[in-house]
């Protein structure tokens, strides 16, 4: 009976160890849903059916995807706002492979960015075409603006390869807000990728690709920015008497060292099969 009894409980701790190692090392695999009209990107999930939503439980994150001919839709909602970490400076960034592998060498970063009216003029004429001088001028009369902004990052090839003449470059898009208790990202990304600095991922429908979402941390302009502060406490803290003076001073520099808070960074990979027209 003992015997019996140390079998059954050597199965048991096996099953448990195959069952964790499995829900360990498994990429998560999401189906992109076709769609026949693009997808209206606004920030709000209210065109995502709850029964096509991937939950990645972990960052407590619902995603799905979706892809017409031309684009692959992505909706990204954080259900925790702890998980959001420093988003809002740091923008996220989807990376894309085509080759099933982990790799972040080309993926776009989309961020909430502040430029300049002329800067404004620049990337909207890169994305829509040229724009007319009157309407120049009344962006103009607005010194600054905060824009949707998607930059490609491309580690293998720097250099802008000049386009086919026929050949349409589509922007890559993406909105974000607030629904409910929740976090919406909205994304848009072509397909196809025309240049190598042009927003696409190199693939079309029925492929299956690996993509990476990144966000948070700490970044070089959040550290200046809290060193700045904290030396600004302290030169405040200095203005005493002498003697008062040397021990702020002392305090001043630990405490510029100690107030540098790091933000947490978050990454996870999926794997979509993108879908075809039936």
């Amino acid at each position: 009976m003992k015997k019996t009894g140390l079998s059954e409980t050597a199965l048991l701790i096996f099953m448990i160890l195959a069952v964790s190692i499995i829900g360990y090392t498994k990429e998560q695999k999401v189906d992109s849903s076709w769609v026949a009209a693009p997808v209206k990107i606004d920030g709000s999930a209210n065109d995502w059916a709850e029964d096509i939503l991937a939950f990645w439980k972990k960052f407590s994150v619902d995603l799905a995807f979706k892809n017409d001919p031309e684009y692959l839709y992505v909706v990204f909602m954080f259900k925790d706002p702890k998980y959001l970490s420093s988003i809002s400076f740091t923008g996220i960034t989807l990376w894309f492979n085509t080759e099933g592998k982990k790799k972040k060498d080309y993926g776009v970063k989309f961020i909430n960015k502040q430029v300049t009216a002329d800067e404004y003029i620049s990337i909207a004429e890169q994305q829509f075409g040229p724009i007319p001088d009157e309407k120049k001028s009344e962006i103009r009369e607005k010194p600054n603006y905060v824009i949707n902004y998607a930059e490609v990052i491309n580690k293998k090839s720097k250099s802008s390869s000049q386009a086919p003449e026929d050949a349409k470059i589509r922007p890559a898009i993406f909105r974000s807000g607030r629904q409910e208790k929740m976090m919406v990202y909205e994304f848009a990304i072509p397909l196809k990728r025309v240049t190598e600095q042009a927003p696409g991922i190199g693939t079309e429908p029925g492929k299956t690709i690996k993509v990476g979402f990144e966000w948070g941390g700490t970044t070089k302009e959040m550290m200046k920015q809290q060193l700045k502060q904290a030396s600004s406490g302290a030169t405040k803290a200095r203005a005493g008497s002498a003697t008062g003076s040397l021990k702020q001073e002392r305090r001043g520099g630990s405490a510029t060292e100690t107030r540098i808070r790091r933000q947490r960074k978050y990454s996870f990979w999926v794997d979509v099969q993108l879908a075809v027209n039936q």
